[in-house]
């Protein structure tokens, strides 16, 4: 009873479905999308789908297959190993990417922490200069007073 009210309403949905330009149009009256299945059961199989089939405003619920269903075999798991091996290589692409950017950004904070690292030194050297400076003028202020207290002294 089931599998004859889903024929019966897929059968109803393919006789609003319009063809323009060998284009479909379900009764949304919106072209409808051709896409490609990748699950396990289907994969590598065409079907036609209206756009709103995957909106939240607009529920259309248009489904044709475009082409037969492959027989079980060799050229079906070919095409679905073949669709896993591809989305692993993009994957590792991917990842390929990733590594050479972690690369860059690596080589990038080593050239930073350099740079932080000379500007400490730097900083460290220049406080040591303003120590041995402040030595200096506070011995040139000893000799100031002493000449002072020396010409203070003899007059």
């Amino acid at each position: 009873m089931s599998s004859s009210s889903s024929t019966s309403r897929n059968q109803l949905q393919v006789t609003h479905v319009q063809s323009q330009e060998g284009v479909k149009v379900c009764d949304c009256v919106v072209p409808a999308k051709k896409r490609t299945c990748w699950k396990k059961t289907n994969h590598g199989r065409r079907f036609w789908n209206c756009q709103n089939s995957m909106t939240r405003l607009r529920k259309c619920s248009f489904f044709e297959w475009k082409d037969e269903e492959q027989a079980d075999g060799y050229y079906k798991n070919m095409l679905y190993s073949l669709k896993q091996k591809l989305d692993a290589k993009d994957e590792l692409s991917e990842m390929n990417k990733l590594r050479r950017r972690i690369a860059e950004v690596e080589f990038l904070l080593s050239q930073e922490q350099y740079k932080l690292a000379k500007s400490e030194k730097e900083v460290h050297d220049a406080r040591k200069a303003i120590g041995r400076y402040r030595m200096i003028v506070a011995l040139l202020f000893a000799c100031l007073a002493l000449c002072v207290l020396k010409l203070g002294g003899s007059m």
